[in-house]
């Protein structure tokens, strides 16, 4: 993907927390090996869900790389996940593509 320095106005770099489209995200987890992330997103309403991605990567204008939250177009088994719920299961599945990615496949409960 070509960026520029206009490009990272759109695309900032990740943080531990910010608010994007009106909800808190705050980052839970992190696997630097495979540079999976998961957020915790909470709506104004108070739903909860939990977003499970391989981050997108662009240039800022020193030409170094970083790490930036997927474009809603982005979202889908590949790249980007939006898991709901708060249960085991829930926490089985993020565990599962934060340590494979989505090399593995999908997440099927044993």
């Amino acid at each position: 993907m070509k960026t520029d320095s206009r490009q990272s106005k759109f695309c900032p770099p990740l943080r531990d927390e910010f608010t994007k489209y009106g909800d808190k995200f705050v980052k839970i987890a992190h696997n630097e090996a495979n540079g999976m992330y998961c957020y915790r997103r909470t709506t104004s309403e108070g739903l909860t869900y939990y977003e499970v991605f391989k981050a997108p990567k662009a240039r800022d204008r020193d030409g170094n790389l970083y790490a930036y939250y997927p474009t809603s177009s982005q979202f889908g088994f590949g790249t980007a996940l939006c898991i709901r719920g708060d249960d085991k299961r829930t926490a089985d599945k993020i565990a599962f593509y934060i340590s494979n990615a989505f090399d593995a496949g999908r997440y099927r409960a044993s």
